[in-house]
């Protein structure tokens, strides 16, 4: 090889070593951009997935907790506590979870009323000491959901299980037997005694004597005051003589009205128990919290449809610094919205005791009812969110189930004898005896107990049927949920047992 062979390859090697990296420059720039491109592509695949429909609920499991449906969303609205999960804990393929390290969504969880959240327990934290149940302190509340059988809950846990129970009925016996006892001291004031006379008919001695020891009106109040229900150390109830009565001193006087602001037990003429108070009405309850109803411990269960009013005023346990807080355990009997709202509207063509009594309903068909102003719609979601005028939204119905799903112990009217028996072992009120009572007398067929009339039936098929389902749709909804959360305690509840 000549010289300027060689001058020729080595100048061909240096411009080759010289070019290297540009082609690694170059190489890598191919790479970027085919990156960039895949990166636009999914991400452009991505924001379709967000802007899509979300699933209703998702699915959550803990150790020691039912696996229940949770109501969610993937994105963000006002009233919301929000956490964040990367798409790498979503997706099993390394390639994607890499590319999208840094993207974001956001689960929302939906927050319930803050009275309901501190004063109500999770349904499913159960105390399973034995030494500590006898001295817990949550109030069982039902939450009477009208014409879904909450009567027939009332009366059976007062005739079967014996318990003292808050609701309207203690207000009314109550006033019913001071008006007794007023009218009977009326007339025995009004009927003087007469003394014996003597032939010449003069009083004799032991007549003046009677006379003169004639008692006065102090005296006979005294000795026919009412007994008193308190509660010894036992928990146990026992009957306490008359109240001791002071004569000539005005202040220590109570008048009928100031008397009936001390709560008691009052016992009806069949031996039902209850408290005088009403919970069922906003002022009976304000009443009742005024007069420290939370800390009586009288009640051994309430009944009210007014959830939020009564957990904030009657239950104490917001207070975290009060070690002797009250809290509820909230149970409810559930029926579907539409059967439960026409069976509203016969019952109240004649119920005129009610204060939603209308007499115009008495010429009206259900028909009528359904297109009219007055029809009742969404009634158990506007209740557990407080929201019970004005428009409401589908966030709304993910609030009511969130507080069923954490906070309901569920029952149904169509599986009434299911529920009792959930109702009995999940409280622990009473014997095998009581809940043999309950089932015979109020859950089985051919019972009679309920309350329960006969009306005639909407065909689900008609135009009625349909507009009294689409008023009440978030609550058909909400029925539907309690349906499955019925399926997933009693399988939670039986396991615990």
């Amino acid at each position: 090889v000549d010289k300027s062979g060689v001058h020729n390859n080595i100048m061909i090697m240096e411009l080759q070593s010289s070019s290297t990296p540009r082609r690694i420059l170059s190489t890598i720039s191919l790479i970027l951009a085919a990156t960039a491109w895949w990166a636009l592509i999914a991400s452009h695949g991505s924001n379709n997935n967000v802007a899509s429909p979300p699933p209703q609920s998702t699915t959550r499991r803990s150790k020691g907790r039912p696996h229940l449906r949770r109501p969610s969303r993937i994105r963000t609205i006002a009233n919301q506590t929000t956490t964040t999960m990367t798409t790498g804990d979503v997706n099993q393929s390394h390639h994607r979870r890499n590319l999208f390290a840094n993207i974001q969504l956001e689960r929302t969880t939906y927050k319930i009323p803050h009275v309901i959240e501190q004063n109500l327990m999770d349904w499913d934290n159960i105390n399973t000491n034995t030494e500590t149940t006898t001295n817990n302190k949550d109030l069982p509340i039902f939450w009477h959901i009208l014409k879904s059988g909450g009567t027939t809950i009332k009366l059976m846990y007062a005739q079967c299980y014996y318990l003292v129970e808050a609701c309207e009925s203690g207000v009314l016996i109550d006033e019913s037997q001071k008006q007794q006892q007023n009218q009977q001291s009326q007339e025995q004031l009004q009927q003087p005694r007469q003394p014996d006379l003597l032939e010449d008919g003069q009083p004799s001695s032991e007549g003046q004597e009677q006379q003169q020891n004639y008692p006065k009106p102090w005296e006979w109040m005294q000795q026919h005051q009412p007994q008193q229900l308190q509660l010894d150390d036992n928990h146990e109830r026992r009957r306490l003589g008359p109240m001791p009565y002071t004569p000539g001193e005005e202040d220590t006087q109570q008048s009928p009205q100031q008397e009936n602001e001390q709560l008691h037990i009052v016992i009806s003429e069949d031996g039902r128990k209850y408290v005088n108070v009403d919970v069922t009405t906003p002022e009976g309850i304000s009443r009742a919290s005024q007069l420290g109803f939370a800390s009586s411990n009288l009640a051994d269960v309430m009944f009210t449809p007014l959830l939020i009013e009564s957990t904030t005023s009657l239950l104490d346990g917001s207070n975290n610094n009060n070690s002797n807080g009250h809290k509820g355990r909230l149970f409810a009997v559930f029926r579907h919205p539409v059967e439960r709202v026409v069976s509203i509207f016969y019952y109240l063509q004649g119920a005129t005791w009610e204060p939603t009594y209308n007499p115009e309903y008495a010429q009206w068909s259900i028909d009528d009812y359904a297109r009219s102003s007055y029809c009742e719609s969404n009634w158990m979601v506007r209740s557990l969110t407080n929201k019970m005028t004005g428009p409401l939204t589908p966030d709304d119905i993910l609030i009511a189930k969130e507080v069923l799903r954490r906070k309901c112990l569920v029952g149904l009217m169509e599986g009434m004898e299911e529920s009792i028996m959930r109702f009995h072992s999940y409280f622990g009120f009473g014997d095998d005896a009581a809940l043999e009572c309950s089932l015979t007398k109020f859950a089985r067929k051919g019972s009679g107990q309920s309350n329960s009339h006969s009306h005639p039936v909407v065909d689900q098929t008609s135009e009625t049927w349909a507009i009294l389902a689409q008023k009440n749709g978030l609550d058909i909804r909400l029925y539907e949920y309690a349906q499955e959360l019925f399926e997933e305690q009693g399988k939670w509840l039986k396991k615990e047992n």
